[in-house]
């Protein structure tokens, strides 16, 4: 554990000479500094009052993430829940109840930029629901539409279209608004990634040319699986992440197209399921087991920044945070040079988080704290604790002149936190899930941090 002695600010406070002259005028108070107390770049302010678990209907929160427009989704276990809670803390009802009372217990959690939720329960499938497709609803299922073919104009299906890259022409979508069992399933919660379903077992086949469009993995569908954390890819990616606890794999799962729908304001949405993804890597695996940087252990959490580069947990014998480079997914952090790498860093790296400036925080379980890393993996200080000033006084000679100097010092106490287990990072603020104390603790270093609510859908 870092020393909780993180900063020390010297301040000449006394100057005495002690000489048959007399004493030496004290400096004027505003000749020094204090700006280290105050205007520290890395100070972080706690937002009070925290909130409690029972107001936001929490009952044990393993997980949480924050979407871009600020809602914080967060997988609770206990409750079978993904619960949604908005930027206020207020809880949000109407069509987020789906995620309420689910046939799992949730233990992961991530949305990607095209706001569909992905979630697992530490076992072998991926669940996945359209927040955005849901929030607007769905007219009907394209099954046709007309495609720019050379100087030809052809009615195709949409997935014919897409497979030979061929360009839609906008407005010749035939729309069949009949199939209301299916439209209303494609808007509720369902299985995105089963490695051990057909289409991951064998492939997917083009039924004409029997062609294999994208190669299925029959030995991982045969293997046992626990996917403990999921991080989505960067925008225009288009892929999560998963880490698999039992195999000590990162997997790349890419979003392939199935269904081609209109929405209800008239735009076209795609529908997915997952395959591994082996256009990066040709097994999918992003990261393998190993011992070393850039390997997999035992991991517990993962997230992913605005590039595409993945963070993640574990709690292998060796080490306990990594982060690979998009798209080559080389390691970023290197043994024996970057603090965030040192053997005996942490207790229990539980989870992590990354802001927007690529800042790294580490929910430490173990020693109570969340620790801050640079985005070079520098070690910075410990948040998430209590902070006092301490004044120490010491006096020297120097020459005939007695020297009082009195020191400031920064001591963090580890004792807000009893149980940490999830944290997010949105708007400057640093969200952390307390199952000890039942509470959400919420820290910033922006003075003037707005904490403004999304829209509210109608």
């Amino acid at each position: 554990m870092k020393n909780t002695i993180k900063t020390s600010l010297s301040i000449i406070t006394a100057i005495f000479l002690l000489s048959c002259s007399g004493n030496m005028e004290l400096p004027d108070n505003n000749s020094g500094t204090n700006a280290g107390i105050n205007n520290n770049p890395n100070k972080f302010s706690r937002i009070t009052p925290d909130w409690t678990f029972s107001e936001l209907e929490l009952q044990t929160p393993l997980d949480a993430f924050s979407s871009k427009d600020g809602r914080i989704y967060i997988a609770d276990s206990a409750a079978h829940s993904i619960r949604v809670i908005r930027p206020s803390g207020e809880v949000e009802s109407g069509i987020y109840d789906v995620l309420k009372d689910l046939d799992i217990s949730p233990t992961s959690v991530c949305l990607d930029a095209r706001f569909n939720v992905y979630y697992t329960d530490d076992k072998d499938i991926i669940y996945f629901w359209p927040q955005f497709v849901a929030t607007i609803g769905i007219e009907g299922i394209i099954t046709e539409r007309d495609y720019k073919v050379g100087g030809d104009t052809l009615r195709m299906t949409p997935l014919e279209g897409l497979s030979d890259n061929y360009s839609p022409i906008p407005g010749t979508e035939l729309v069949d608004t009949s199939q209301k069992a299916a439209i209303d399933s494609m808007m509720n919660p369902r299985v995105f990634y089963d490695p051990s379903s057909e289409l991951n077992k064998k492939g997917l086949i083009d039924p004409v040319s029997k062609e294999v469009l994208i190669a299925g993995d029959p030995i991982y569908a045969a293997q046992n699986k626990s996917y403990v954390a999921l991080a989505p890819a960067d925008r225009g990616n288009m892929a999560i992440y998963a880490a698999d606890a039992i195999n000590d794999y990162i997997l790349k799962i890419k979003l392939v197209p199935t269904v081609l729908v209109r929405l209800k304001n008239g735009q076209n949405v795609w529908q997915y399921i997952g395959m591994l993804d082996k256009s990066d890597v040709s097994d999918g695996f992003i990261a393998k087991p190993g011992t070393g940087s850039g390997t997999v252990s035992k991991p517990i959490s993962m997230t992913s920044d605005n590039g595409g580069n993945v963070y993640y947990t574990q709690t292998g014998e060796y080490f306990s945070v990594h982060k690979l480079l998009s798209p080559s997914y080389s390691t970023a952090f290197l043994v024996g040079i970057d603090d965030i790498m040192e053997l005996g860093e942490y207790g229990y790296a539980r989870d992590i988080a990354v802001s927007t400036d690529n800042s790294i925080f580490v929910l430490d379980t173990l020693d109570r704290d969340v620790k801050l890393y640079s985005p070079q993996g520098d070690f910075i200080k410990s948040i998430v604790v209590r902070e006092e000033w301490m004044k120490i006084s010491d006096s020297s000679y120097v020459g005939d002149s007695l020297v009082v100097k009195d020191t400031l010092v920064l001591q963090q106490y580890p004792d807000l936190l009893l149980n940490p287990m999830a944290l997010t990072f949105y708007n400057e603020v640093l969200y952390t899930f307390d199952n000890g104390n039942g509470k959400v603790l919420r820290f910033t270093k922006v003075d003037d941090v707005v904490i403004g609510d999304p829209d509210r859908e109608d």
